[in-house]
């Protein structure tokens, strides 16, 4: 009796040794090489991933500061202390930090796009959003409920026409626009005359034309006219490389929606 349950015990157990050798060795094997810089330079970054670097979060800086293709003033959110900390890990003189601003990808002010409904619910972004995406016949595109206005404690918040729209000047990088945002429309932009695509519209370019007369169609027509290479099309929609943008403005000129525009410093907004 004591046999026959000690034998399927031992094969049991036996097995799990030789499987848990196996991934030891199969591990030991397979490891993929850890850049101690990139590791060094990504422990000292916030880790909120907002993109005021111009880079894909913290990962993509980290990876772009240790291989010397980033400057290490592009960190908004840690501000000078962070500056300072990469500057002394990198070994490079600490610049000026590079102002940013959030910035709405939307252009879809009234009259500009569609409406699929008329909404009668809560009136804030997240409510109607919980209703089919909100009343916008683009489901990607600002509802203009303003909760952003509402997180915003700086008055860098307002909706003109429908869009949620921020005051630069006003603007300090506290990023809880970007927290509230359902449709995660907000990210963090360098404003020093730097292009910035106001669409976030997924689908197709036919299927943009026919809700949005200033959404992205995927025409290329950016893709071609920059000279840095620096804009490319993601999931139908350009993407601006702020590490390669040189402000030149090629891609605000040829862009037939208008969907591409400058983030710069200007006088408040009001409602």
């Amino acid at each position: 009796m004591f046999e026959s349950i000690l034998i399927p015990v031992a094969i049991v157990s036996g097995l799990g040794l030789i499987a848990g050798v196996g991934l030891s060795i199969a591990t030991i094997i397979f490891q993929v090489p850890v850049n101690e810089k990139e590791a060094a330079v990504r422990n000292l970054l916030p880790g909120i991933n907002c993109g005021a670097c111009g880079f894909s979060g913290c990962d993509g800086y980290a990876k772009a500061l240790a291989a010397g293709t980033a400057e290490a003033n592009l960190c908004a959110p840690g501000g000078a202390e962070v500056r300072q900390q990469i500057s002394s890990l990198l070994g490079v003189e600490a610049a000026e930090l590079r102002p940013t601003a959030a910035f709405v990808a939307c252009n879809g002010r009234c009259g500009l796009t569609s409406q699929k409904m008329t909404y009668q619910g809560a009136a804030t972004c997240y409510a109607a959003n919980q209703i089919f995406g909100g009343q916008q016949s683009c489901q990607y595109g600002c509802m203009g409920f303003g909760d952003c206005v509402t997180a915003c404690a700086y008055d860098a918040i307002h909706v003109v026409d429908g869009v949620a729209e921020v005051d630069p000047l006003k603007c300090v990088g506290c990023l809880q626009c970007i927290a509230v945002c359902p449709k995660q429309l907000i990210s963090m932009k360098p404003i020093t005359g730097a292009p910035a695509v106001a669409c976030r519209n997924l689908d197709r370019g036919g299927s943009v034309r026919k809700i949005c007369e200033v959404g992205c169609i995927t025409c290329n027509r950016c893709v071609k006219a920059c000279p840095t290479d620096a804009i490319t099309i993601e999931n139908n929609v350009a993407v601006i490389d702020f590490a390669k943008c040189t402000d030149c403005g090629e891609c605000i000129a040829v862009c037939p929606q208008d969907c591409i525009v400058k983030v710069m410093k200007k006088t408040a907004v009001t409602a």
